[in-house]
């Protein structure tokens, strides 16, 4: 609290966009770059620490508390440190950049079991590993390391954001910063002892001017002699009118969806939120009102802009109810990113930024990850193989055998080839599904050339359930291309859509037993039969629901959204990138 750096660093480092983009490659830094944004306004940005720092693993790390801090002392602008025990549903949103450039971190509030409420430009910031910290009084050590002995850490499966939230809003200062609002979904429930905030209601009329405020967050004191503390602290705020907030932000302000609280003044700085308060919480009365967003100058010299938690209360809670998805996410921020394989066999990560709506299709960065990929017959991801929540990488070789790489969940590939099976070679068809018999292990599923289509299901050890394999139908050689995008109908079964040769999709669902709800198959789409490539990788658009894309015959992307129950939103798709046709694979 109190302070910030005004041309502070936004996460993720040079960024590029999908070959091809119309509109060039987003500016280093990211999508936006708050060293770009003028001295006189600056969002509350994560605050970012330079160097080399490894992302904790999951779990619970010791006690559930820290119980170091205290509420005396030390005093800074208008507040003091307080322990986590206090704020039982606040959280560290701490994401660790992509190539060890260091780290940024925000602060969120617990809102269901595994749901993280914080600010849009603390999610879809840039590549990287994201954890959430729950327990810390202070969340880094004197050496800048995350404290590791308390509390407990989670992964994120996949973010919503508020699909009217623009990253390009953070780099213009006459532009308002609107709808700057996502909720993390966790990979697995937080203990019970970090219990939700209340969170206002929706048209709640909640507060009143004059009224004083909570802030709390882990953000820094100073933004001039900045220290890196990253101690928990609250602070009380006096709410302002409406008229007041105009006065300071001008047209930047929208007093249907925004407050602010805060009465300092560059000649008389007083309390505030700053750079790693971001995403955290405006409390009355224990309930929260606001979500930290931005402000003016240094801050404490001006009041604090927040998100009205009244405006969006329905919409953060309809996330609470949408059905779970895998996001094909390979760098651990619950994102997800696409892994391209050229001419020359090298692998090309296409990092994901969570969010579509950004003039750069959802791309984020571009890198090579590894190479001579080009000799295998297939190659393809797979999730949780080994009953670790991660990413995997499998392949079959010219002789048949069936490879599984693993990786770290956090974007790196761990120990070398393994081999997991043999005969593999002559099958026409592989594909994966995470979930298909509804015990949480994932099946490679294979369709032989008599049309028979067979499954194999991990033994979430990374062996077999079955080695030889279960028989599950007959007749699929009507199909040109397979796709596996979960459950589709967010009932939570998983289904198998086929293409024919005349474009038509067809779609055939699991009874979570290893049968069939509807053997005939439904028909769920037409015209596809001009894409070379189509993929499932699970949300793009950062909506939190089931996302299609497809590489037509002019190698251009598109991108076709669904409700997350089997339904399309948008059944014409759009173009998202172009520049395609160098790879012979997208996965």
């Amino acid at each position: 609290m109190a302070g910030i750096l005004a041309a502070g660093l936004a996460l993720g480092g040079a960024a590029a966009v999908a070959p091809g983009t119309a509109g060039q490659a987003a500016p280093a830094g990211g999508a936006f770059d708050a060293s770009t944004v003028q001295a006189d306004r600056s969002t509350k940005l994560p605050h970012f620490r330079a160097g080399k720092f490894t992302p904790p693993t999951p779990g619970l790390k010791g006690p559930l508390f820290q119980s170091t801090a205290t509420s005396a002392t030390p005093r800074i602008v208008g507040g003091s440190t307080v322990s986590a025990s206090q704020y039982p549903w606040i959280v560290g949103v701490v994401t660790y950049l992509d190539g060890n450039l260091g780290y940024g971190w925000c602060t969120g509030t617990v809102v269901a079991p595994n749901k993280i409420l914080t600010a849009a430009h603390c999610t879809a910031d840039g590549a990287g590993t994201t954890r959430v910290i729950a327990g810390h009084d202070q969340l880094l050590d004197s050496s800048g390391n995350i404290i590791s002995n308390v509390g407990y850490v989670a992964e994120v499966a996949s973010t919503w954001t508020h699909q009217s939230w623009n990253i390009a809003q953070q780099s213009d200062p006459y532009a308002p910063i609107l709808d700057d609002v996502s909720v993390l979904t966790l990979k697995t429930n937080l203990p019970s002892a970090y219990t939700p905030v209340t969170l206002a209601g929706q048209g709640e009329a909640a507060y009143t001017a004059g009224q004083m405020a909570d802030i709390v967050g882990y953000g820094i004191t100073d933004s001039i002699n900045d220290n890196g503390d990253s101690r928990l602290r609250k602070a009380s705020v006096p709410i302002q009118s409406d008229t007041y907030c105009a006065n300071d932000a001008g047209s930047s302000f929208y007093a249907d969806r925004m407050l602010c609280a805060g009465d300092g003044t560059p000649s008389a700085p007083s309390a505030d939120t700053c750079n790693g308060d971001s995403g955290g919480p405006l409390l009355v009365n224990g309930k929260q009102v606001g979500i930290t967003d931005w402000g003016y100058g240094n801050c404490g010299e001006h009041p604090g802009f927040y998100e009205e938690v009244n405006y969006y209360s329905n919409v953060i809670k309809a996330d609470f109810t949408r059905p779970p998805l895998v996001n094909a996410d390979w760098t651990g921020d619950g994102h997800t990113d696409l892994i391209a394989r050229d001419s020359s066999g090298n692998l090309r990560l296409y990092v994901g930024s969570g969010f579509a709506n950004d003039g750069y299709g959802g791309f984020w960065s571009a890198r090579n990850i590894n190479a001579g990929w080009g000799s295998f017959k297939r190659v393809f991801r797979v999730y949780n193989w080994n009953g670790d929540k991660k990413p995997s990488i499998m392949a079959v070789n010219t002789a048949g055998d069936l490879l599984i790489y693993n990786t770290d969940g956090k974007g790196n590939f761990v120990g070398g080839a393994k081999k997991i099976g043999s005969g593999w070679g002559n099958f026409t068809a592989l594909m994966v599904t995470n979930n298909w018999l509804g015990n949480n292990l994932p099946s490679l599923m294979v369709r032989k050339s008599n049309g028979e289509l067979w499954r194999y299901t991990s033994n979430g050890s990374g062996g077999w359930l079955n080695p030889s394999g279960t028989r599950i139908g007959t007749g699929w050689n009507g199909f040109n291309l397979f796709l596996t995008p979960g459950a589709w109908k967010g009932d939570g079964l998983e289904v198998i859509i086929g293409r024919t040769s005349t474009g038509y999709l067809r779609m055939y669902q699991s009874d979570g037993k290893g049968g069939w709800t509807n053997p005939s198959g439904t028909q769920i789409g037409s015209g596809w039969g001009g894409y070379k490539n189509i993929l499932t990788p699970g949300d793009w658009n950062g909506d939190n629901m089931m996302d299609l894309l497809g590489v037509n015959s002019s190698n251009q992307m598109r991108l076709y959204t669904t409700d997350g129950h089997g339904k399309w939103i948008d059944a014409s798709g759009k173009v998202i990138s172009a520049g395609w046709g160098g790879f012979n694979l997208v996965f």
